[in-house]
């Protein structure tokens, strides 16, 4: 089912389904596997994303926040469907970029639009502004562009985001990297939801700090 770019009902539809398998799980073995927290006291799964900490009841699959919110769309359904999706990693080795991932395709054109068409347009000339906002997510440098971080989405699926600042006539671009073994843990539409919430924390970030104030929102 396609949810990304089409209707927001599909969200509903998709998180019902994932909370259903939720509690088909054992919950030692997934907190394993995907590097994640079950505090079987409490009844709920405990990981990161991206800086946010995210509560997934267990069997019931309600997705919190840390104040006890509760989550839904995109987030919610990406949240469980790192706990319950088992895909196939790609060959290669290193950071690929997103056309490699299974059906990528699909979702491509819309996707460059919203992450690294968005992401060069409003870093491309503000190397130290990309470079807080990235250390802001706890990013380490990485080695490509002229500016590059690694950033954690959820514990087992980093990102590789680069920058190529503008120089003269020569706009800037932007692009981001996934490892082969990500579609392991998530489908292709997963990690494309990612990228775009990767860019929307960015920039979220960075207008906190440029108006001195970064907060948890």
């Amino acid at each position: 089912m396609s949810i990304l770019f089409e209707q927001r009902d599909a969200y509903r539809i998709a998180e019902e389904k994932a909370r259903k398998a939720i509690a088909e799980l054992s919950p030692e073995v997934i907190a394993a596997e995907r590097k994640v927290l079950y505090d079987s006291g409490a009844g709920r799964f405990v990981f990161m994303f991206f800086d946010r900490e995210v509560f997934i009841t267990y069997p019931e699959g309600i997705v919190l926040m840390a104040q006890g919110s509760r989550v839904s769309g995109s987030v919610a359904v990406v949240a469980l469907h790192y706990l319950v999706y088992t895909g196939e990693p790609v060959k290669g080795e290193g950071w690929l970029p997103y056309l490699d991932m299974p059906g990528a395709r699909h979702f491509c054109a819309a996707l460059e639009s919203r992450t690294e068409s968005r992401l060069s347009e409003y870093f491309g000339e503000s190397p130290e502004r990309f470079s807080s906002a990235a250390r802001a997510l706890d990013g380490n440098e990485g080695d490509v562009g002229d500016a590059s971080y690694v950033i954690y989405a959820l514990p087992r699926i980093p990102l590789l985001v680069g920058m190529w600042f503008a120089i003269d006539e020569f706009p800037g671009a932007a692009k981001i990297y996934y490892q082969p073994n990500a579609p392991y843990y998530l489908h292709s539409e997963d990690l494309a939801v990612i990228g775009v919430l990767a860019v929307d924390r960015l920039i979220r970030i960075d207008s906190k700090l440029s108006g001195g104030l970064l907060s948890q929102d």
